[in-house]
């Protein structure tokens, strides 16, 4: 196999490793985004200049708010990849991340689950 072939799939096209995408960097650049934040495009109609692919198609998916997790499994890239691909998209401010509400206290759901039993 000639050292061209090893980064050529026929049927894919050229692969590259998903650590390429993000320069090797595995933490956000802006904050700690949790697996079930909200996503949503927050800048203007033209994106930047200088923005990866990656970028511009999170940017596409998000104009409507979507899950970290829903974005990674459309582009089917690890979820850590899309952290830091959100992450620079957020220090930028071309996104805005909502973390998802506390779970309730367990008591509470009991307590639910009781009065649900009740009817």
């Amino acid at each position: 196999m000639s050292r061209d072939e090893r980064w050529l799939d026929e049927d894919a096209g050229p692969i590259v490793p998903a650590y390429l995408l993000t320069r090797g960097r595995t933490v956000p650049a802006s904050e700690a985004i949790d697996l079930i934040a909200v996503i949503i495009t927050s800048g203007g109609l033209t994106p930047p200049v200088g923005l990866g692919p990656e970028h511009l198609i999170i940017l596409q998916k998000c104009t409507r708010p979507t899950r970290l997790v829903d974005v990674a499994a459309e582009l089917n890239l690890p979820i850590g990849v899309v952290r830091v691909l959100v992450g620079d998209l957020h220090q930028q401010k071309l996104v805005q991340v909502e973390s998802p509400p506390p779970a309730p206290d367990a008591t509470v759901l009991l307590e639910v689950i009781d009065g649900l039993k009740a009817l």
